[in-house]
C-alpha cells in the first residue's frame, strides 16, 4: 500500500481528508509523514520562550518540512526585539516563503522596518500581514510588497516603548506619493503623537475597510490633515472603543465617505456627532452596528427611518442590518417608530445583544417582528430573563429566519426550541444556544433531528451529548463551540 500510489498522487489525496486524519496518516510511514507535512498549506506555530538567535535552529529546520504553505501564523512568548526580526528573516528564507499569501506575526515584541524591507523581496507575494508591534513607526516597507491589500498592526504601548519618532514624518527628496495596494487596514494603539503615519494615509488611496481599535489619535499629532486622504472611497469603517478622537472621525466620516455603507461603533461617540453622521450619510448604509450604552437615543432611530425613507425613495437599497448592544437609552417608542419606517421594514438582520428593553417592555418582539417582515438573521443574546412567551410570540411572524442567536438567555426552556420547530424548522440553518442553561441535551438533540436545513449549532462542548453528535455526524451538522477567526 504504502508504495502503490506516487507521491503527488498522495499528496492530492490528502488535500482532500479533514484536519482530524492528519494524526492517523502520519503514522503509516515515514513517507506518509514526509508527504502529508509538504502537502499542508496552513500551519500555525506556538512557539516557546526564545531569549537569543541561537534557539531559533528548529524553527528553521522545521519550515523545511512544509514547503507548500500559503498561510502561516508565528507565535511566540519572551522574544526580544532582534530575536523577533531573527525569526522573520527565517521565514523568509524558508521554502515556501514564495508561496506565503497570508502571514500572521505575533511574537510578544516589536518587529524592526529594517527586518521588513530586508524580508519583502522573498515575501514578495503576500496579501495579508498581520504584526503585534512595530518600532520605529515606518511603513516605507509596505511599498515593496506589492500585492499587500489587507494589513493589520497592534501597536501596544508595552512593545513600542517612547519611541512615537520616524523619519516617515514628511517625503524627503520630493519623493512623490505613490498609491499603495492596501485595500484592508486595522490599527490597534495608536496615539496622537505617534508619527509615521502620515506617510501612510497620503497612501491609502485605495483604502475600502478601516477599522481602528483603542486609538486615541490617528497620529502625527492632533491636527493632523493627512488621515482624511484616505476616506473618500471607504465602504466600511469600524470605531472600537476610541472614544477620545471617535467625535472627530465620526464628523470627518460624514464629510468625506461618501460610498460608505458600513458602520461600526463600540464604546466612544457623542450624540451630536453620531447624529450628524446618520443625517448626512445614513441614507446609504446597509449596515449599522452600534455597542452606544450611553450615547444612542431614540432620536438616532428616528433620524435613520427619516433619512433612509426621505432620501432613499428610487434607491434600490436600504438598510440591511442593524445591529444594538448595550444600549439601555433607548426605548420601546424608538424601536416602534424605527419599525414602521420603510427603513425599518426593509431589515433584514436585526441585533437586540444585552438590551434590556427587550426584557422591560412586554410585546415589543412581536410588535417588531409583525412589521419586519424581511427578518433572516435575529440575535436576542445576553437578554437574560428573557422569556419563552416572548420569544415564541415573536416567531409566529418569522418565517424567514435562518439564523438566530439566543446565548445567554438564560430562562428559555424546550417551549423556545418548538416554537423554534414550529414557526422556522425548515428555514433555520445556524442555531445559537450557548450558555442557555434552562435547555438541556434533549431539547438540542430534538431540534438538530427535526431542523430540516440546519448546519451549525453553537452549543458548549460540556453540552454536546454523544446522541447529538451522532446526529450532527449523520445530518452533516457543525456543532460545538463558536470559533473566533
Amino acid at each position: 500500500m504504502d508504495t502503490a500510489l506516487c507521491d503527488d498522487l498522495l499528496q492530492e489525496v490528502f488535500r482532500f481528508l479533514p484536519r482530524a486524519a492528519a494524526p492517523a496518516v502520519s503514522l503509516v510511514s515515514r513517507r506518509w509523514y514526509a508527504l502529508l507535512r509538504a502537502s499542508i498549506t496552513s500551519l500555525t506555530l506556538r512557539l516557546p520562550a526564545c531569549s537569543d538567535t541561537s534557539t531559533l535552529v528548529p524553527l528553521s529546520a522545521l519550515l523545511s518540512h512544509f514547503p507548500s504553505l500559503s498561510a502561516l501564523a508565528v507565535v511566540c512568548t519572551a522574544a526580544p526585539a532582534q530575536v523577533a526580526d531573527a525569526m522573520l528573516l527565517l521565514v523568509a528564507s524558508s521554502p515556501s516563503a514564495a508561496r506565503l499569501s497570508r502571514l500572521r506575526f505575533l511574537p510578544d515584541s516589536a518587529v524592526s522596518p529594517a527586518a521588513l524591507l530586508a524580508a519583502s523581496p522573498a515575501l514578495y507575494g503576500l496579501t495579508s500581514l498581520h504584526l503585534t508591534a512595530l518600532r520605529p513607526l515606518s511603513f516605507r516597507w509596505i511599498a515593496f510588497l506589492p500585492r499587500l491589500k489587507s494589513f493589520s498592526l497592534v501597536n501596544s504601548a508595552a512593545a513600542v516603548n517612547s519611541s512615537r519618532w520616524s523619519s516617515d514624518d514628511v517625503d524627503g527628496n520630493g519623493e512623490p506619493v505613490g498609491a499603495l495596494p492596501l485595500e484592508r487596514l486595522s490599527l490597534c494603539g495608536i496615539c496622537s503623537g505617534d508619527r509615521g503615519f502620515g506617510w501612510l494615509w497620503r497612501r491609502c488611496g485605495k483604502l475600502q475597510w478601516l477599522q481602528l481599535r483603542a486609538c486615541d489619535g490617528t497620529g502625527d499629532g492632533p491636527a493632523s490633515q493627512s488621515f482624511a486622504g484616505c476616506l473618500a472611497g471607504l465602504l466600511s469603517l469600524e470605531l472600537r472603543a476610541c472614544r477620545s478622537v471617535s467625535d472627530r472621525l465620526l464628523l470627518l466620516a460624514a464629510d468625506r465617505c461618501r460610498a460608505l455603507t458600513s458602520l461600526l461603533v463600540y464604546d466612544g461617540g457623542s450624540r451630536e456627532a453620531l447624529l450628524r453622521f446618520i443625517h448626512q450619510r445614513g441614507a446609504a448604509l446597509h449596515t449599522l452596528d452600534l455597542r452606544l450604552p450611553l450615547d444612542l437615543h431614540n432620536e438616532h432611530l428616528l433620524a435613520i427611518g427619516a433619512n433612509q425613507g426621505h432620501q432613499n425613495q428610487n434607491a434600490t437599497h436600504s438598510l440591511s442590518a442593524l445591529r444594538l448592544q448595550s444600549c439601555v437609552l433607548i426605548t420601546g417608542d424608538g424601536l416602534r417608530s424605527l419599525a414602521c419606517t420603510a427603513a425599518g421594514a426593509a431589515i433584514e438582520e436585526l441585533a437586540l445583544v444585552n438590551c434590556d428593553v427587550v426584557e422591560r417592555e412586554s410585546g415589543l418582539l412581536t410588535f417588531l417582528s409583525q412589521n419586519m417582515r424581511n427578518l433572516r438573521r435575529l440575535d436576542l443574546s445576553y437578554n437574560e430573563t428573557l422569556s419563552d412567551k416572548e420569544v415564541g410570540a415573536m416567531l409566529s411572524s418569522c418565517h424567514n429566519l435562518i439564523d438566530i442567536r439566543l446565548s445567554g438567555c438564560r430562562f428559555i426552556t424546550r417551549r423556545t426550541m418548538v416554537s423554534l420547530l414550529r414557526y422556522c424548522g425548515w428555514s433555520v440553518e445556524v442555531i445559537d444556544i450557548s450558555r442557555c442553561l434552562s435547555i438541556a441535551a434533549a431539547d438540542a438533540e430534538l431540534f438538530a433531528q427535526e431542523a430540516a436545513r440546519l448546519n451549525q449549532m453553537i452549543i458548549e462542548e460540556s453540552s454536546v451529548s454523544e446522541e447529538l453528535r451522532a446526529i450532527a455526524n449523520r445530518k452533516g451538522i457543525r456543532v460545538g463551540p463558536l470559533q473566533c477567526s
